[in-house]
């Protein structure tokens, strides 16, 4: 199993939970309530020890599809706090220390949010559909193969 495929594993749950819908890997649908993980990076190192080992990290931004309004109202207030909510989540899994499964040879170190807040990334044509970005990264030891 690749890197990719542990975290699209880990999210899946949370998603369906959420959307009710499977989470889109690295393609952002304009469908309201769509939930879509991009990747940003992976394997990238931070730090080699003299062992062997390498801290490393895998960077990635969960992107949130919602209605949109321009007028008076709060459809865009509960749609940033449907996303905000999102990334406590994904605070309290990091706190709890519950990680996707990268294999034995890695220990995942923390996963975390690369912002206090989510971005609104734009509005489409049409002004129905925002996106919201959330980026985040997992930064895990990669052991060295003993033999």
């Amino acid at each position: 199993m690749t890197r990719h495929d542990a975290v699209k594993e880990y999210f899946e749950p949370k998603v369906s939970e959420l959307a009710g819908d499977m989470l889109n890997f690295n393609f952002s649908p304009e469908s309201e309530d769509s939930i879509s993980l991009i990747t940003n990076y992976s394997d990238k190192v931070r730090k080699k020890y003299i062992t062997g080992d390498v801290q490393k990290e895998y960077g990635f931004t969960i992107v949130i599809v919602k209605s949109y309004s321009s007028f008076q109202d709060d459809l865009n207030l509960e749609a940033m706090n449907f996303a905000q909510a999102f990334m406590d989540w994904l605070e309290q899994q990091n706190e709890k220390k519950v990680f996707p499964d990268f294999g034995e040879a890695c220990e995942i170190q923390k996963m975390e949010n690369l912002q206090n807040m989510p971005n609104l990334s734009g509005v489409n044509q049409n002004g129905t559909m925002a996106r919201y970005m959330i980026q985040s990264r997992i930064i895990y030891k990669e052991r060295k193969n003993k033999t």
